[in-house]
């Protein structure tokens, strides 16, 4: 159920004044009744100038402490509506301030699709929708060299301006490590992490996905800093979750190493990635949306634009919900690689056979648990980090 909107600082002052205006008519309307009460009495009761003064003089001093005290009270509201002005135009400037926030920290994140024209080889989407103003998962696209693109995606632990200001910091350090780093996803999460652990005194961290794109080839590269498990799928299958070997947070600790591990991709795989603001979403009886129905999502139709998995996952997510609120921010983000043949005009599903089916879980000898179909997954391998960083 929704909160109930409050009224305007602007309409409350309105009606602030308002009442003001009343109170000193009904008061001004109270003298002049009481003055014209007594010089009725005094015209029809004939008293002596005695009398008249011994019962005028009261009701003067009686008049003039009513005054005062309506005086007081006049200064005293004012001062509140005062105070509620300055209170209004405070809460104003913070809301365009953060307004102002939120565009900026929009523009820091790849919004106008296809972020790589030029490249046909692949084809990439991500959407984010902030729980509140400011968001504290982010995503990023990044050409390392013309044969190597770089996909991030994190999830910063809590909410609003100290997450996304954590989310900004980590996310130019990411860009410049995966710059000036080899193509070893390990290696860059290493060095990220200790940069991010110097100055880290607020004590926050960030869980990261890192995966560099061999286009070429084909060969992607990822580590992943506690994030959550990617799901892939090979062309005309159905999408199956990959628990990859996972790495301490980053800004947790300063020497902590990551593990690399490559996945071979084959033109027409896709691989989806998403923060926990997707898994954990919960509805009104507090369930949690969950990875089942995620994967049942993204495979409810698999021949589609990438734009069109996110917002497959996206509506699943918002039908379970329903009118619960938005607890965390959800993000998602889609690679389909295509090889250097590029986009074909026609990408129809082949049919299955009966004798390619295949166990619901498996365990690859890498240490990477498929769950899913066993051979929808390509040929994967898991390799420690270099020692050096």
């Amino acid at each position: 159920m929704s909160e109930p909107q409050q009224k305007p600082s602007n309409d409350l002052n309105s009606e602030i004044r308002t009442s003001l205006i009343a109170a000193r008519v009904m008061f001004a309307a109270a003298v002049l009744d009481l003055l014209l009460l007594l010089l009725t009495l005094l015209n029809v009761f004939p008293v002596s100038r005695g009398t008249m003064s011994a019962v005028l003089i009261p009701v003067f001093f009686l008049l003039l402490a009513a005054a005062a005290v309506f005086s007081a009270s006049v200064k005293r509201d004012r001062s509140v509506i005062v105070e509620q002005e300055a209170e209004a135009q405070k809460t104003e400037r913070l809301s365009m301030e953060l307004e102002l926030a939120k565009t900026i920290q929009s523009n820091m994140l790849p919004n106008t699709y296809p972020v790589f024209p030029e490249r046909k080889e692949f084809d990439v989407y991500a959407r984010t929708e902030p729980a509140k103003e400011l968001g504290g998962d982010f995503f990023d696209f990044q050409m390392i060299d013309r044969d190597h693109l770089a996909l991030i995606i994190a999830d910063v632990a809590g909410k609003g301006i100290p997450a996304a200001m954590f989310m900004m910091a980590s996310k130019i350090i990411i860009h410049n490590m995966a710059k000036n780093r080899n193509h070893d996803p390990a290696k860059i999460l290493k060095a990220v992490n200790k940069q991010i652990g110097a100055n880290n005194q607020s004590d926050m961290f960030v869980t990261l996905w890192l995966g560099i794109l061999e286009i070429s080839t084909g060969l992607l590269s990822a580590a992943n800093a506690g994030h959550e498990y990617p799901c892939l799928m090979h062309k005309n299958r159905d999408f199956i979750l990959l628990k990859d070997p996972h790495g301490l947070v980053l800004g947790a600790m300063d020497k902590t190493e990551y593990r690399s591990y490559e996945i071979q991709l084959v033109p027409g795989d896709t691989v989806f990635l998403y923060t926990d603001g997707v898994t954990e979403a919960t509805n009104a009886e507090n369930e949690e949306f969950g990875l089942e129905r995620m994967v049942d999502a993204l495979n409810l139709e698999l021949d589609v634009p990438v734009a069109k998995l996110v917002d497959n996952v996206r509506g699943a997510v918002g039908a379970f919900v329903g009118d619960a609120p938005q607890a965390d921010d959800i993000t998602m983000m889609v690679l389909r690689y295509f090889g250097e043949e590029g986009k074909p005009e026609s990408d129809e599903p082949e049919a299955e056979s009966d004798a390619e089916a295949r166990p619901a879980s498996a365990v690859s000898p890498e240490g990477i648990i498929e769950i899913g179909n066993r051979s929808a997954m390509p040929k994967t391998s898991a390799k420690p980090a270099d020692p050096e960083s």
